[in-house]
């Protein structure tokens, strides 16, 4: 037998055993084709390629040396369609180097695949290889198409090699290699051992995952490669969990005969490496395909997907349920552990239970709707009632006074103090609008009481004819604690503590940072019956905001009075001040003696050894004439006054003198008030 074909034979029985799972694609002129090999070729533009031809590594058991000597021939070929052309090398950038194929530098329009045929003059075998050249992505040292990818197990140890550069290291020679971390290079945590053709990580983390090459030196150029890390989840050793319908528990649902309806089946996949989650619906031991036409399984689903563990969806739709659709349907869910399932049961929908679910729903709708509305307008309600239904509170109560209102006071020497808008609300906006606009009675000390030796008895028997105490927080009147008379006059305080009458306080600003104000919060929670109203401001000013619904809810109910009916003093409390129409609310304690003579002399205030000197007026609506004015001149004027309760009882201050007081003028004793002038007190 010639040695050529001993050959022959040699190779065919060679490739019989070597199949690889890799079929002929056919046979022609006694050419035996392998088809394309599985092994791919990639690499950026500009590297260098080494392509071999695959017979003599996969399909027959010989290499290029012995194939030569049986005179066998290696020819290559390039496929261009249809057709294959021969390769002319050229020598320089495309090269023949024994059973390979050398790029120099390879190019875009070396694309494709490549056929080497190993052959005779009787018999032929040939191979194609497929070759990848792509420009890196923009930007990035690699191109997402020719990747290499690689997966490791969180927790779990990893090498990741630099792949196919073993035609690209010379023997015995210790390569140059340089790893980068998505591009760039990177430090390195302690454990991880990077070696020069390896990266090892002992313990994989879910931040370890990434883009990873490996630059390798050839020459004058660089073979890089890229490989992409996905971290997963531990391979799982349990079988899929049905989320719903619920495992072994009965889950009925109704639906309404002719409407369409689709029924979920939600599962929760561990991962479990290569294997698509399996998912299916029956209705007994009938699979979806052998059901009715107008019930279709839908598309596998993916809701939640995390290092490989899933949660997906499949559906049963029902184009229109009919009545032999009702029953029993189950969702299987399995992988290579075991299998799970879950049941639900569909029956006919009572319409009775509908309509009466329906009603009750639309009632639960509607008590939320007027809920919402009662919490956003509950005031105005309040109010609105009130105004329409209410009673008068303030018949028969035997109190004088609607509201004692405790602020800031006159101090002089704070005259080049400018007012701030805390001031201006308190001492002139609150009080004007509660007894101008709304007509409420107020009694306000620094307006209506006198310093005496039973001050602070007066100051009680007020508070006690007064059906609500308003207190306003200030910053300066809780810095100067003009609010301690609460807490140390014990008639006072038990009146807070036994709700014997009702607290509203206005907070004008933030106060958390004044001092005393943690003694403040200790005042209000030793308060009975306490209402808390924010002033925000000079939009608070408005009559139609929200802040003067609040505080007239929290008012004594009663009949709204006009300017044109407000109260004035009668002719039985008139005397001396019979021309004083206009004063506004002038009020005397329940302890005033009747009014003196017409015949009174009036004292001298303007003395400075008289003890009440320091009490002023303010005119809200011109300055005063210069020229003396008798106080029975007044009556055209509009004064909001602080007189002294002497004057107003007709008594006469003594002194060691006995001296003649001469006749009161108002330019003399009276001084306009500014809001420059105020400090914190109450008494």
């Amino acid at each position: 037998m010639k040695p050529s074909s001993f050959m022959f034979l040699l190779i065919c029985s060679a490739a019989c055993t070597n199949l690889k799972l890799i079929s002929k694609r056919n046979s022609v002129d006694g050419c035996i084709d392998w088809s394309v090999d599985l092994k791919k070729y990639r690499v950026l533009a500009g590297e260098p390629v080494r392509v071999k031809c695959a017979l003599f590594y996969s399909y027959i058991r010989t290499n290029y040396t012995m194939a030569q000597s049986t005179k066998l021939r290696l020819i290559w070929y390039k496929n261009k369609g249809d057709s294959e052309e021969p390769i002319i090398f050229s020598g320089h950038r495309l090269s023949k180097e024994d059973d390979s194929i050398w790029f120099r530098s390879a190019e875009l329009q070396d694309n494709g695949f490549y056929t080497c045929v190993l052959r005779n003059s009787t018999y032929c075998m040939k191979v194609s290889m497929s070759l990848t050249v792509e420009e890196h992505d923009s930007g990035l040292c690699y191109n997402s198409k020719i990747r290499y990818l690689e997966k490791a197990e969180i927790t779990k140890s990893k090498t990741i090699a630099c792949p196919d550069i073993e035609d690209y290291i010379a023997p015995y020679k210790q390569p140059m290699m340089t790893w980068y971390k998505e591009c760039q290079k990177t430090t390195w945590r302690s454990s991880i051992i990077v070696n020069t053709t390896s990266v090892t990580i002992p313990e994989i983390e879910e931040g370890d995952g990434g883009n990873f090459t490996c630059e390798l030196k050839y020459g004058s150029r660089v073979v890089r490669r890229t490989i992409e890390l996905k971290v997963t989840a531990l391979l799982t050793v349990k079988p899929p969990k049905v989320l719903f319908p619920l495992e072994n528990q009965p889950n009925v649902i109704d639906v309404q005969l002719g409407m369409p309806f689709s029924l979920d089946c939600r599962a929760f996949f561990g991962y479990s490496g290569e294997s698509k989650p399996i998912i299916y619906w029956m209705k007994g031991e009938k699979f979806v395909e052998e059901l009715e036409g107008h019930i279709r399984e839908t598309e596998v689903r993916v809701l939640k997907e995390y290092l490989g563990e899933k949660e997906v969806e499949l559906s049963l739709t029902f184009d229109a349920v009919e009545e032999n659709d009702t029953g029993n349907y189950t969702c299987y869910v399995e992988n290579h552990i075991g299998r799970r399932h879950g049941s639900v049961i569909l029956q006919k929908k009572d319409m009775y239970r509908v309509e009466l679910a329906g009603g009750l729903g639309a009632i639960l709708l509607l008590l939320g709707f007027l809920t919402a509305i009662y919490k956003c307008y509950n005031v105005e309600i309040m109010l609105c009632y009130r105004r329409h239904f209410g009673s008068d509170e303030t018949e028969d109560d035997n109190k004088e006074y609607d509201a004692y209102l405790s602020y800031t006071k006159v101090d002089l020497e704070s005259l080049d103090h400018e007012t701030s808008e805390e001031e201006q609300f308190a001492l002139e906006i609150l009080p004007d609008v509660l007894e101008k606009h709304y007509g409420y009675k107020l009694f306000i000390p620094d307006r209506d009481l006198i310093p005496s030796s039973i001050y602070i008895e007066d100051l009680a028997r007020s508070v006690e004819q007064s059906r609500r105490l308003i207190i306003v927080l200030t910053p300066e009147f809780v810095a100067k604690r003009g609010w301690s008379i609460f807490q140390l006059e014990n008639r006072l305080h038990s009146m807070l503590v036994t709700g014997e009458i009702k607290v509203i306080m206005i907070e004008c600003t933030d106060l958390k940072g004044v001092m005393n104000y943690q003694e403040v919060e200790a005042l209000k929670h030793s308060i009975k019956v306490l209402s808390v109203v924010k002033w925000k401001g000079p939009n608070s000013n408005q009559l139609k905001s929200k802040f003067w619904k609040q505080i007239l809810y929290e008012m004594p109910a009663k009949k709204k009075e006009t300017l044109s009916h407000r109260q004035v003093l009668d002719s039985g409390e008139q005397g001396l001040f019979g021309d004083l129409q206009t004063v506004s609310t002038i009020a005397m304690t329940t302890t005033s003696a009747s009014l003196a003579p017409a015949h009174m002399e009036i004292p001298d205030f303007n003395q400075t050894n008289h003890p009440q000197m320091r009490h002023y007026c303010r005119d809200y609506e011109y300055e005063l004439s210069s020229s003396p004015v008798p106080i029975t001149a007044m009556g055209n004027r509009h004064m909001y006054c602080n007189i002294p309760m002497t004057v107003l009882n007709g008594q006469v201050a003594h002194n060691n003198s006995g001296k003649k007081k001469p006749e009161i003028h108002l330019n003399s004793t009276f001084v306009p008030l500014s809001a420059r002038e105020l400090t914190s007190d109450i008494w």
